[in-house]
């Protein structure tokens, strides 16, 4: 029987308890460094799930991520970061782990293959979706049956994998391989190809915010202030987008209900916040286009 890669032996793990620990560490620095290299190869596929992502959100689907164990915290930790950095609803993620969220620190012993479970969490997939699958061995049952069901559904699934010839690679409509070396520690998948797998979410989800609208020049200009920090984060992109003092940003920003889009349309001289909202939805929220189509001066 041939061994999954992320099963297979390191070749630098022969004695690996014997070593001092700066050589174990800078050993498994390398696996890290090793992972993020090969999602490089993953590019062109990645861009296409992120494509797909904004995809479905314009069309009103949502982001559903699926997985079990080590995949499934990924998944839920790129799925938590959309709200607060693109000013996506919550709402619109929605993150399905074998075994669920509760009690999160207690091993769920065959969790991953429950199919009946799958199917239950399934419920909440829609035709307009875009289903992220990701496991590290690329056959895990939970999110390969959910993957089935979606695309059953009509909605459109990204399939993550860090081994090749595997289910999730088979069965998804964008299927993105993660070629990862062994593990340092063989099957701690944990360790590099949570990495790549990390990164790889990423690196979708943010072309996904870009694609939207919600980036500009590098600015995070759908931004939800709801802290002191982000608060000043407003401000600031304010500034810089329109040239504008933190006073008149603070003011803009007041008037526009915290939305920052909005508030820098306003400092620009849209005459209220109705009147920045339609330039917006004309410009299909890009602010960019917004602020061109402003009258000169």
């Amino acid at each position: 029987m041939t061994l999954p890669t992320t099963e297979m032996p390191h070749p630098q793990s022969s004695g690996l308890d014997l070593k001092q620990g700066e050589e174990i560490l800078a050993i498994l620095w390398r696996g890290q460094a090793e992972a993020i290299e090969a999602v490089a190869t993953a590019l062109p596929a990645l861009a296409r799930g992120g494509e797909a992502m904004a995809g479905a959100i314009r069309a009103g689907g949502n982001i559903v991520y699926a997985a079990a164990g080590s995949s499934g915290m990924m998944a839920l930790a790129d799925g938590l970061e959309i709200p607060p950095t693109f000013g996506v609803s919550s709402s619109r993620i929605k993150v399905l782990r074998a075994g669920g969220f509760e009690r999160i620190t207690i091993p769920k012993e065959g969790a991953e293959d429950d199919i009946e479970a799958a199917r239950r969490d399934a419920g909440v997939i829609g035709p307009n979706d875009c289903v992220i699958c990701l496991a590290a061995s690329g056959n895990t049952p939970y999110p390969v049956e959910i993957m089935a069901i979606a695309k059953a559904r009509g909605a459109v699934t990204v399939g993550l994998a860090n081994n090749p010839g595997t289910r999730l690679l088979e069965g998804a409509d964008i299927a993105v391989l993660l070629p990862t070396p062994p593990e340092v520690i063989a099957g701690s998948t944990r360790l590099g190809a949570g990495t790549a797998q990390k990164i790889a979410l990423n690196l979708m989800s943010t072309l996904m915010g870009i694609r939207l609208g919600h980036v500009l020049d590098g600015l995070m200009v759908n931004v939800v202030a709801s802290n002191a920090k982000l608060k000043w984060r407003a401000e600031h992109i304010v500034m810089t987008v329109t040239g504008c003092n933190r006073t008149m940003a603070a003011d803009s920003l007041a008037r526009s209900g915290g939305r920052v889009k909005e508030a820098a349309l306003i400092a620009r001289g849209a005459a209220e916040l109705a009147a920045a909202t339609a330039l917006l939805r004309a410009a299909d929220q890009s602010l960019r286009k917004a602020l061109a189509a402003l009258p000169a001066g």
